[in-house]
């Protein structure tokens, strides 16, 4: 009896004494790159921008964003509602931020 209480004494100590060996072994293949770690992709960095110079061409309330990839290119398309209560399409470069296209009213 005192041999199996022991032997789970061993197998305890042994077993915690592992884990925490393991924890502490620095991780070999931890991509360190971690300067802008949170910032979004390049192609979704100029949302925001592309959405204010959206809104300063047609004053309004944003109703949708959709982003297209067209030629190897990524753009913004944004839906206004504008206050005169039309729809607005306007398409805006997302490597650049600038507007490319503003569409007719719907």
């Amino acid at each position: 009896m005192a041999l199996k209480i022991l032997k789970m004494g061993f197998l305890f100590t042994f077993g915690f004494g592992f884990l925490i060996l393991i924890n502490l072994l620095p991780v070999a293949n931890a991509d360190t790159n971690d300067a802008d770690r949170y910032a979004p992709p390049p192609n979704k960095a100029n949302i925001p921008v592309c959405q204010k110079k959206a809104l300063l061409l047609h004053p309004g309330a944003i109703k949708g964003l959709r982003l297209l990839h067209q030629e190897g290119a990524f753009l913004f398309q944004i839906r206004i509602t504008a206050k005169d209560g039309l729809e607005k399409i306007v398409l805006c470069d997302g490597e650049t931020g600038n507007i490319i296209r503003a569409e007719a009213d719907r």
